[in-house]
């Protein structure tokens, strides 16, 4: 599915891991307390929330997206879900999470295409496939054990027939080769994207946006769970050089040149984490001149 940004000024802010909640919670303006307010406004023609609004489940959707409408009119916001967004909820809540954001007036962009300008604006959460560093088995082992996806997203399964209805607590909760089935489904869905010609020919970008990261080279401080918030996607990069990649989930704003493409992390991070000293040079990185 494809979606046209409306073009004004040509400016299309990329943001991620807002955590709107741990905001909330303070009684604290996402926005103005990150000291975005110069940019999230409305003569931005669009901001893609990549991921991580605020911890699930779906039906909370709606009350985070409200905490921004103050700043940007929630028809200019393009969303997909990051890790978050899925707790206390199922893996599969895409469409109840779809139908919040469509209900206050937003747009859903998972596995969507955003036109703007020459730009296209290529959308999905990604996962990861738990390879980044070799060892898949070791990092997936470890990431059960120590992320909190695999405690608070369950998964549905098939109902016994004559058992009945199944209540959340008798829903399994996922594991990681679950999202690994997802990253799959997801990788393939931006190769099948990239593979087609740019409706700008010669003259478009292409920019990707996910919630996990791209690779190794932004991933700060490697331990045992980096393979859970990157992937190793250099032969994708090698092969289509994108223009840019943008993506969070990590906390860790980083940015480089891998090849021809422009790679950057736009996490902004839990209430208190983020200073207003780091905005300025945030802001340049999270900004997209269509």
């Amino acid at each position: 599915m494809n979606c046209r940004i409306p073009y004004r000024t040509g400016r299309v802010a990329i943001l991620s891991d807002l955590h709107i909640d741990s905001y909330m919670s303070s009684g604290r303006d996402v926005i103005t307390s990150l000291g975005f307010e110069t940019v999230i406004k409305d003569d931005l023609d669009a901001l893609i929330i990549a991921g991580d609004l605020s911890d699930g489940p779906a039906a909370r959707w709606g009350v985070a997206l409200g905490q921004l409408a103050p700043h940007i009119a929630p028809s200019r916001i393009y969303i997909f879900p990051g890790n978050h967004d899925y707790f206390g909820g199922m893996i599969e809540d895409d469409n109840l999470l779809a139908q919040q954001t469509q209900a206050i007036g937003a747009h859903w962009a998972q596995r969507q295409k955003l036109y703007h300008g020459n730009t296209r604006f290529l959308c999905c959460t990604l996962w990861t496939d738990f390879d980044l560093l070799g060892d898949q088995n070791r990092a997936m082992n470890i990431a059960h054990r120590t992320m909190r996806d695999y405690e608070r997203i369950r998964k549905n399964r098939p109902v016994t027939p004559g058992s009945g209805f199944q209540s959340p607590s008798y829903m399994p909760q996922i594991l990681p080769s679950d999202t690994v089935i997802i990253h799959n489904e997801h990788k393939a869905w931006l190769e099948s994207q990239l593979l087609r010609s740019h409706p700008a020919r010669k003259a478009g970008r292409t920019v990707i946006v996910t919630h996990h990261g791209p690779h190794l080279s932004t991933a700060g401080p490697v331990d045992g769970l980096t393979p859970a918030f990157h992937s190793d996607m250099t032969n994708l990069i090698d092969r289509f050089a994108p223009d840019a990649w943008f993506f969070g989930h990590s906390h860790r704003r980083l940015r480089t040149t891998v090849g021809r493409t422009d790679l950057r992390n736009v996490s902004a991070g839990y209430c208190g984490e983020f200073h207003r000293s780091e905005s300025k040079n945030f802001i340049e990185t999270c900004i997209w001149e269509s």
